[in-house]
């Protein structure tokens, strides 16, 4: 659930546009920040051949003519790229900016299939811990606005709203988690910058 509230006078400080913790949404960090969040869809290529959506679980396939349901992401470590394998329709799919699409036969997975790019900008090897509280300030109507996110999706559809008269800003520290396993805390905006900054190619396609 996305939680806004309005900001009380105190609070203009911290999202005052002329200090350097607000992010514009055409800056670099926001659109890093988008590119983290964005759904990850390449977990389950083996099956759908696209790294830019994912089918929804549970589905069911043929694995060398047996019927198999994918209930889980584990279940897709027996399947080998060996296999023969056939969707059974109807499935649903979560394209990259989380909205849905029913898929009927083969030839429709296709053009989803086609529209995904090798290399994808969904940055893989980083995720948001959540909570984070943001606050917002429109410049030109002078409101703030305080928004506590939950989700990546929340993130991606609340930044993907924003227009360029919204800057944002992080309530710091932030907490991230790397796919190694390792933290990261963030204190402020250039050392969230710096976390992706430095992770961005550092995995492939498939990595957790």
């Amino acid at each position: 659930m996305v939680m806004i509230s309005s900001c009380q006078e105190e609070e203009r400080e911290f999202i005052d546009p002329n200090i350097d913790n607000t992010i514009a949404i055409d800056s670099q960090l926001a659109k890093l920040m988008r590119n983290v969040v964005m759904h990850d869809g390449s977990y389950d290529d083996i099956v759908d051949q696209g790294n830019c959506y994912s089918i929804q679980l549970p589905y069911t396939v043929l694995v060398n003519g047996e019927e198999f349901t994918v209930n889980q992401i584990a279940d897709y470590q027996q399947i080998s790229n060996t296999d023969s394998i056939e969707i059974q329709y109807p499935i649903r799919i979560t394209l990259y900016d989380y909205s849905e699409q029913m898929i009927g036969n083969d030839a429709e997975l296709k053009v989803y299939i086609d529209q995904c790019q090798t290399d994808d900008e969904d940055i893989e090897c980083i995720d948001f811990l959540y909570p984070i509280r943001l606050s917002t300030f429109n410049n030109r109507s002078n409101d703030l606005n305080s928004i506590i996110l939950n989700h990546d999706s929340e993130l991606f559809l609340f930044m993907s709203n924003m227009d360029n008269n919204t800057s944002m800003s992080v309530n710091y520290p932030i907490n991230l988690l790397l796919h190694n396993g390792q933290n990261v805390d963030a204190q402020h905006n250039s050392g969230l910058l710096e976390a992706i900054s430095n992770v961005v190619s550092a995995c492939d396609e498939n990595d957790e």
